[in-house]
């Protein structure tokens, strides 16, 4: 959420919470409006969240401040014992986060010199509208699917270009190994602030919540682990042997074929292909091509492992999750 869209929900969040209060005949109607900026969060969970553990934390902060009121009167030293109190017992319950609002209402008891039921329901009151016109204001949230759906986009259009300059790398020898680098640093770069991105949409959903977006992360970043591996023995990969043309070939119809949709299920069967290859092949007549044998096969095994990644993502994931991978909000 931008800074000005944050301005305008607060601003507005505030105003309504005075306005309502004031319609009511509440005393201090302020008090309403600074509930409600506190509680104008980055997201609808959080606000929620947040809403219901300073009502409760209200709860308690008021029962405290009526028994402490009422053996030592209205006066500093029995705000002070109050606070003592409040406080770890606020954290103790995980209520932290009413504490502020909370201790300002308690000082409404002071002002007053009354614990009096009108006094106690005037303060629930100005806390349940702050923390309600926040989540009113927050029923709007700016939607970040336009920035996914981007960052997927650029994510998998990277990891082609890097399978297309393995697959060159094989036959061609082109001096592509810091590009290869540079690429993987990139593409975690991108998934870290992806997830960054799909966190914040997946706590703006209350009650239907799709993690697609979070576990097509986990996926691809499981592939560019590979994929680094995978770099490792790539420049020891230098003869021009069959089996290296056909692992480059690989490289690139996988580049080709790469998107989202793309099960890899067809890719695995060439993998079963390439073994057979390997199996069926002479054996290496010098110690060159037994070492490159060997790479081939680690390589060919680590590719294997990238394509089951994805599948698996595939065959775990619910249909219905990458229909409605954007939950209406």
């Amino acid at each position: 959420m931008s800074i000005v869209q944050r301005t305008i929900k607060i601003v507005l969040a505030a105003l309504a919470s005075i306005l309502l209060a004031q319609l009511l005949n509440l005393q201090n109607p302020l008090a309403a409006g600074i509930v409600a900026i506190l509680s104008v969060l980055d997201t609808r969970k959080a606000s929620l969240n947040t809403a219901i553990a300073r009502f409760l934390s209200t709860l308690l902060a008021f029962a405290i401040a009526s028994l402490i009121f009422k053996l030592v009167g209205f006066n500093i030293y029995a705000f002070s014992l109050y606070l003592a109190l409040y406080v770890p017992l606020a954290y103790q319950f995980r209520l932290q986060d009413g504490i502020a609002p909370c201790s300002v209402l308690v000082t409404h008891f002071m002002i007053a010199e009354s614990i009096a039921w009108q006094w106690q329901l005037n303060g629930l009151m100005l806390m349940t509208i702050g923390a309600l016109m926040a989540l009113v204001f927050h029923i709007w949230m700016p939607s970040y699917a336009k920035q996914l759906e981007q960052l997927k986009e650029e994510i998998e259009c990277q990891m082609r270009d890097i399978l297309h300059m393995m697959g060159d790398a094989l036959t061609n020898t082109p001096d592509h190994f810091n590009e290869i680098h540079q690429g993987c640093r990139w593409l975690n770069h991108l998934l870290d602030q992806m997830k960054e991105i799909a966190l914040t949409e997946y706590d703006n959903q209350l009650f239907r919540n799709s993690d697609y977006f979070l576990n097509y992360i986990n996926m691809r970043r499981d592939q560019v682990h590979i994929m680094q591996h995978m770099t490792v023995n790539l420049p020891d990969l230098h003869l021009a042997t069959e089996s290296n043309n056909m692992m480059s070939q690989l490289f690139h119809l996988t580049a080709d074929e790469f998107n989202e949709l793309n099960t890899g299920t067809a890719l695995l069967d060439n993998i079963s292909q390439l073994y057979r290859v390997f199996r069926d092949s002479q054996l290496p007549t010098t110690r060159e091509e037994f070492e490159t044998r060997a790479l081939l096969f680690q390589m060919l095994t680590d590719f294997e492992r990238f394509l089951e990644v994805k599948r698996d993502f595939f065959v775990h994931m619910d249909p219905s999750t990458y229909q409605n991978r954007f939950v209406p909000k």
